[in-house]
């Protein structure tokens, strides 16, 4: 894993255009993580994981707090049920 600053990636682009390793790009004044590239390998090995969780997240925001709990409780029973 390597750490860049948006000013590395305007130096060699290469950083995203072609990852080799995951790479956090920081802001350069805060050192705060703005972004992460993930080589496409990888990213099509955690796709599903990903959209997955993308999903709940979406519901999260769009249902209250008690049918967020229901909503988590049977998605998780059939994730128990296709095991």
């Amino acid at each position: 894993m390597i750490s860049i600053t948006s000013s590395d990636v305007i130096k060699k682009p290469s950083y995203i255009t072609n990852p080799r390793d995951v790479t956090l790009i920081e802001d350069a004044k805060k050192h705060v993580v703005k972004s992460v590239v993930i080589p496409y390998s990888l990213y099509e090995k955690i796709r599903e994981k990903i959209e997955d969780e993308i999903y709940l997240v979406q519901n999260e925001k769009a249902l209250c707090a008690k049918a967020q709990e229901e909503f988590v409780a049977v998605e998780e029973a059939y994730i128990e049920d296709m095991s």
